[in-house]
């Protein structure tokens, strides 16, 4: 799968989703720093699907409409990074399923899809 990771995914979610030999684009990597908006075109013009914690991306992907490959949403509450990682990566085969056309919420228990608009 493409992926553009937004600046606040840690490094160790995006080595995770590497290790599966996914296409990872960290946006903290490029230069000069992107609005939300922009890492949602940016995106969309590579069929990225986004892995964010922003949940700024809702209101741009269902109030605003802009067109995007997916969203992957990520409201995990667990302390730690460890913690985090250990249950994103849980979730992952139900996330990889779903991501694509899809905006995804990953919340500590569950995962839920909604078609995108």
């Amino acid at each position: 799968m493409r992926l553009l990771a937004d600046a606040h995914i840690s490094r160790g979610m995006v080595a995770f989703l590497e290790s599966l030999n996914h296409d990872v684009l960290h946006a903290g990597a490029l230069e000069p720093r992107l609005s939300d908006s922009a890492v949602l075109k940016l995106a969309a013009e590579q069929e990225r699907v986004v892995l964010t914690a922003d949940k700024d991306f809702g209101e741009l992907v269902f109030r605003q409409l802009q067109p995007n490959s997916g969203v992957v949403l990520i409201r995990l509450t667990a302390a730690s990074e460890a913690e985090r990682l250990a249950l994103f990566v849980r979730a992952w085969p139900a996330i990889e399923r779903s991501a694509p056309g899809h905006f995804v919420v990953v919340a500590d228990r569950t995962v839920r899809r909604t078609a995108l608009p």
